[in-house]
């Protein structure tokens, strides 16, 4: 956020980032055919869906409407209508990479809203948010880890092996 927003702007804005961000994680899940990890980005891909629905409501109380907020340019910049920029590689660990460091703009851009806040409510909503990024974040930088440990089964390029624990 470069300009100061009001909490409706940051809510529109948040919006935005969260419908870019499923667009993006199942874009990813797309490449991968092992379905354990596949699951793990349709998955992320809902949550941040469900993000987007949680701020809509939020926007349509504080806004006292029922209609949807306007796509609100700016910064932090995700990829055009959810799509991935033009100038990355199709590696996944390139894209990766690229998802670890939007789910810090995340969570910095709401931590950052949280404190401008008008209201208690949003002031929450957007803490919450912050904290679930800040988790997208660390499980991402595991999956990049898991993925550079073995490409070749993380992708699904390896035959899968399940091992059977329990009774």
């Amino acid at each position: 956020m470069t300009n100061k927003l009001t909490s409706l702007e940051a809510i529109g804005f948040g919006i935005r980032s969260e419908e870019d961000a499923a667009k993006f994680y199942a874009h990813i899940a797309k490449m991968i055919t092992n379905d354990m990890v596949r699951i793990k980005y349709e998955n992320l891909a809902k949550e941040e869906i469900n993000h987007g629905k949680i701020l809509t409501e939020l926007y349509k109380k504080m806004s006292e409407t029922d209609e949807k907020p306007p796509r609100v340019p700016g910064t932090p910049n995700t990829a055009e209508k959810g799509d991935v920029p033009k100038d990355i590689s199709d590696s996944l660990e390139d894209l990766l990479n690229l998802a670890i460091e939007r789910e810090k703009k995340a969570k910095d851009f709401y931590l950052k809203a949280a404190k401008e806040a008008s209201d208690h409510s949003g002031e929450r909503i957007f803490r919450y948010l912050a904290t679930v990024e800040e988790g997208h974040e660390a499980m991402l930088k595991k999956e990049l880890e898991a993925y550079l440990g073995d490409k070749d089964w993380y992708m699904g390029d390896a035959e899968q092996e399940f091992m059977h624990i329990g009774p």
